[in-house]
């Protein structure tokens, strides 16, 4: 059997994107976009300034809270009575970008 090693207290952990990206999984949802993965948490309050996950005449999207409005990813606000047709999904926190040559923007 033997002694455990003293290195053993300097050996670095594995980087687990799930412990990182996802702390609480049961309110995490993951939405594969063209290009990019959102992870949303709907655990979370959406405030003033944050990005969030809604859905408007069933369809899904992004925005940003601001003031009374909802601004869209298409820079379009959704304010007034057309709010009262928005669902929020719950406040992003984290987009991870496809970096490939499809992708890549042409310089």
């Amino acid at each position: 059997m033997g002694f455990p090693s003293p290195a053993n207290d300097y050996i670095e952990k594995r980087i687990d994107l799930n412990e990182l990206l996802i702390p609480r999984p049961s309110a995490t949802l993951i939405i594969n976009d063209v290009g990019r993965v959102v992870i949303i948490d709907r655990s979370l309050r959406a405030g003033q300034g944050d990005t969030v996950a809604f859905e408007l005449f069933g369809e899904g999207q992004i925005g940003k809270l601001s003031g009374r409005a909802l601004i869209t990813e298409d820079g379009e606000a959704i304010e007034g009575e057309a709010l009262d047709e928005v669902t929020i999904i719950g406040r992003v926190t984290h987009i991870a970008l496809e970096i490939t040559p499809e992708h890549r923007p042409t310089i």
